[in-house]
């Protein structure tokens, strides 16, 4: 069975998507516990210099992991990224699916304040905090 075949059989779906992120790979989403998460299986278009999965991925995903969550919380009103710290713990390899969880830790009216997690099966590889201010 295929690594996307079993993605979907997981309940993940492709996000079809002509921003940026629709660009990187073959995105998929599902729903998880009052979020919905974002994975991507890492090619080797992907890599950097040492062979490993290039950080870049890894900050796209939980730019847009994050981002899509506020944009929920929040339906018809625009944010936008102000600020996003990227924490990388583990080495991600060609071939892993990187799952991205997005989590709320401050809502406010002008700020929301999230933290987002990645994981490779059940390693965290990746933490990232970030703060998306409204847009008037």
């Amino acid at each position: 069975m295929s690594t996307h075949q079993a993605l979907l059989d997981e309940g993940w779906r492709v996000l079809h998507d002509e921003t940026f992120i629709g660009h990187i790979g073959s995105v998929y989403t599902r729903p998880a516990e009052g979020c919905a998460e974002l994975a991507i299986l890492t090619l080797p278009v992907h890599r950097n210099m040492s062979g490993a999965v290039h950080g870049g991925i890894l900050m796209s995903l939980f730019d847009r992991a994050m981002g899509r969550h506020v944009r929920d919380l929040h339906p018809g009103e625009r944010f936008a990224t102000g600020s996003m710290t990227v924490e990388f713990l583990r080495r991600v390899d060609v071939g892993d699916v990187i799952r991205i969880r997005p989590i709320v830790t401050k809502d406010g009216r002008r700020a929301v304040f999230m933290r987002g997690e990645a994981y490779v099966e059940e390693r965290m590889v990746g933490a990232a905090s970030a703060t998306f201010l409204a847009i008037h």
